[in-house]
């Protein structure tokens, strides 16, 4: 029998090497000797009778026998954690880990949160917060909330909500510099959120609303560039320059007064939040309920956007 108890160990330790492409690496993670996955891997070797690894000067590789063995691995290693993962949330008290944007998670999801523990108590949420491309042989959460251009490949995807853009910036900044036009940007310092989507430029947010509202005179790469949304949106806050706002992230500092928008051009972000998580989690009581409670905030929360 080919699955036997030492195949099926060797399978783990297999996956490990070939997503990082390191005996070394794999025994890190793995938490065991060089030597040990070396052994595993050679036995695997054996038992199918094929190499899946070419030793190469200081590296290895994945023969074409080993690149088809490992997506195969791979995918089945994946839907067995997800499986295991979907049976132990099914108790009534569990935790639920959830990755989301840094700038949404402070200024969207947290303000929400506590709806969420008042009608669902026995729950727990763990928040993780991550932005950039997920790596689905690492996936350490069992439910996403992205800004991304498309669904996500790989992860059962819903869109949440549409985003909306328009400069924001203090009502003092405004003052002195007035912008009865979008030419007056020009005299402006812009505040860009570097990592606005996955793929999109720097400058990605800035470009696209000046394109719409047919400013082409001003370069949409000048200013000031942070890694976080709310770092340009605290920047603005600081009387720094303009920010490009987010209607999920500014909507509440518009509310208050705090931040201004001068224009009424609202453009449509290239991007969306998308839900995404594994399919078979859909049938998770523990992770219906975050997903039912969320798509419920997001209507709520469009409902009352202030643009």
């Amino acid at each position: 029998m080919f699955l036997n108890s030492q195949t099926l160990a060797s399978l783990r330790f297999f996956e490990a090497a070939a997503r990082k492409l390191s005996f070394k690496k794999a025994a890190a993670e793995l938490h065991v000797t060089d030597g040990a996955v070396s052994q595993q891997i050679k036995h695997l070797e054996e038992a199918l009778g094929q190499k899946l690894f070419l030793r190469l000067p200081r590296r290895i590789a994945l023969t074409e026998a080993g690149e088809r063995f490992a997506a195969t691995v791979r995918k089945a290693l994946a839907e067995i954690e997800d499986e295991a993962r979907a049976l132990r949330a099914g108790g009534a008290r569990t935790e639920i880990r959830v990755r989301v944007n840094p700038s949404f998670a402070l200024r969207w999801l947290m303000p929400r949160v506590g709806d969420f523990y008042a009608k669902h108590p026995g729950s727990k949420l763990f928040m993780i917060a991550e932005y950039g491309d997920i790596d689905l042989s690492e996936r350490d959460f069992d439910l996403t909330i992205e800004q991304a251009v498309e669904p996500l490949a790989g992860l059962h995807s819903e869109r949440l909500f549409d985003e909306y853009v328009t400069p924001v910036c203090t009502p003092a900044y405004l003052q002195e510099h007035p912008l009865d036009t979008p030419g007056g940007l020009e005299a402006c310092t812009l505040l860009h959120d570097a990592h606005a989507w996955s793929g999109g430029a720097d400058d990605a947010e800035w470009k696209v609303w000046l394109q719409e509202a047919g400013i082409l005179q001003i370069p949409a790469e000048q200013g000031r560039f942070f890694s976080l949304a709310d770092m340009a949106i605290q920047a603005a806050l600081n009387d720094q320059g303009i920010a490009m706002g987010r209607t999920a992230l500014v909507g509440d500092l518009l509310q208050a007064g705090v931040l201004v928008a001068p224009f009424a051009l609202k453009v449509k972000s290239p991007a969306s939040y998308w839900l995404a998580f594994p399919k078979a989690h859909s049938e998770t009581p523990a992770i219906a309920a975050v997903e039912h409670w969320l798509k419920a905030e997001a209507k709520h929360f469009l409902a009352q956007a202030p643009f």
